[in-house]
C-alpha cells in the first residue's frame, strides 16, 4: 500500500508529462518561424525554421510551379489560342476604324478623297494586311516571352521578397485547427507516457 505522498507522485506524473508534452509542441509549432532572425541563448543559436530556409524554400517552390503548375509553355499557348486570334482582330478592326476616322477628320483634303467605297477598300486593306501579319506577331512574341520570361526565377524572387509576419499570420490562419491539434497530441502522448512510467514504477508492487 503506497503512502500518500507516493500516491499525489504516481498522479502526478501523467498530468505534468502531459504538460511537457503540450509545452514541447506548442514550441516547436511557434519555431516553425520564430525566432526571425538568429538569437543566441545560452551558446545555441535559435533560428525558424522558415526564416533560416526562406531563400531554399523559394527556390524550390519556383522550380516546383514552373515544371508542374504554370510556365512559359502555358502562355504560349493562351497567346496563340483562337479567342486571343479572335480579340486581336476584333481589336486591330477597332484601331484601323478609329484610325480612318481621325485622318478624315484632322485632313479635310484627304476626307474629301476618301469617300465612299474608296475608303472602305483601304479599311479592309489594312484590316486584311493587319491579319495576315498578325501570325508572326504574335509568333515574335511568344519567342520573346519563352526567352525572358522566367517563372521559377519571378516566384522564387516574391517569396523571398515576401513579409515573414504576413507569412506567418496567414499560416496560422489557415492551419489554426490543425497546428492547435499537434500541441494538444502532445499533451496526450505526454499523458500516455507518464501513464506508462507510472505502471512501471508500480510493476514491483503487483509482483
Amino acid at each position: 500500500m503506497t503512502s500518500h505522498s507516493n500516491t499525489w507522485a504516481l498522479v502526478s506524473i501523467p498530468a505534468i508529462a502531459a504538460l511537457i508534452g503540450y509545452i514541447t509542441n506548442y514550441i516547436a509549432v511557434r519555431m516553425i518561424f520564430r525566432p526571425h532572425k538568429p538569437t543566441r541563448l545560452m551558446g545555441i543559436t535559435f533560428h525558424g525554421l522558415v526564416p533560416k530556409r526562406q531563400k531554399q524554400i523559394a527556390a524550390s517552390l519556383g522550380a516546383m510551379i514552373e515544371r508542374d503548375l504554370f510556365s512559359s509553355h502555358d502562355i504560349q499557348q493562351a497567346l496563340q489560342s483562337s479567342e486571343t486570334a479572335e480579340e486581336a482582330s476584333a481589336f486591330l478592326s477597332e484601331q484601323v476604324e478609329l484610325f480612318a476616322q481621325r485622318m478624315v477628320s484632322q485632313n479635310p483634303m484627304i476626307g474629301a478623297f476618301l469617300q465612299g467605297p474608296l475608303l472602305g477598300q483601304i479599311k479592309q486593306l489594312l484590316q486584311s494586311q493587319m491579319a495576315e501579319r498578325f501570325p508572326q506577331f504574335m509568333e515574335r512574341v511568344v519567342e520573346r516571352v519563352e526567352h525572358r520570361l522566367d517563372v521559377s526565377a519571378i516566384v522564387q524572387t516574391k517569396i523571398e521578397a515576401f513579409d515573414l509576419s504576413k507569412l506567418e499570420s496567414l499560416i496560422y490562419e489557415i492551419s489554426a485547427r490543425e497546428l492547435k491539434a499537434i500541441e494538444i497530441l502532445g499533451g496526450v502522448l505526454g499523458f500516455l507516457v507518464g501513464l506508462i512510467q507510472v505502471g512501471i514504477m508500480l510493476l514491483p508492487a503487483w509482483g
